[in-house]
């Protein structure tokens, strides 16, 4: 093995191993889904396991709360943000929170797995870096997508306009908390918009049945 083999598999097991440093990964992503889709389309199609996880886990999720899906419709994030206007519709904005998150239910403890086989198979190389490369690809997309997140946080600003303030203090949080705790941080700021929105939709939930039966 030469010098740039051993320094992909080391830069492979550094990524797979630091979550903080997946969720800065992720967050470019969703960056270059707007300014360069090309590129984003083509990591898609590197990490397609964890794509394909995503996708099953919405159609899923929609399921098992009465919605019939198929494939062809669940292929683009345009068909997400659809499916998510269909539970705000129907059911409650926070159902159309917890559709968006799904993914992250399979994939963590998929990628939490994955990490383990590869761990379990260090002796054998061509076997973990499989497992590797799945973790890796479980956790990055089994993320919400673009669509996801500017959707729920949407509605989120639209139950409670005050959420707007806390979001946009995001950036500083961040910064925050990376100053103070390191990579640790990032999980934290991240755990911070979940909750923000988390809280706007239950105050719905709680106070009106504008979106109820």
């Amino acid at each position: 093995m030469n010098g740039v083999e051993e320094a992909i598999i080391g830069i492979m097991w550094g990524i797979a191993r630091e979550p903080a440093t997946m969720i800065v990964i992720w967050a470019i992503l969703l960056i270059l889904e707007y300014c360069w889709s090309g590129l984003r389309n083509f990591i898609t199609i590197i990490l397609f396991p964890g794509r394909l996880v995503h996708i099953a886990t919405h159609i899923a999720f929609a399921r098992w709360r009465g919605y019939k899906t198929k494939l062809i419709a669940m292929l683009g994030t345009t068909r997400e943000r659809t499916m998510i206007g269909v539970i705000l519709k129907e059911k409650s904005p926070l159902w159309a929170y917890l559709y968006a998150i799904s993914p992250i239910t399979t994939a963590i403890p998929l990628y939490l797995l994955f990490l383990w086989l590869a761990t379990a198979f260090i002796n054998i190389e061509s076997i973990s870096l499989m497992f590797l490369w799945l973790a890796i690809s479980m956790f990055l997309e089994g993320m919400p997508s673009s669509e996801d997140i500017a959707t729920t946080i949407k509605i989120a600003i639209y139950n409670e306009p005050l959420s707007i303030v806390f979001l946009v203090l995001t950036p500083a949080i961040y910064a925050l908390n990376t100053y103070a705790y390191g990579g640790l941080g990032t999980i934290i700021t991240l755990a911070y918009v979940f909750l923000v929105i988390l809280l706007a939709n239950m105050r719905v939930e709680k106070t009106t049945k504008i979106f109820g039966k």
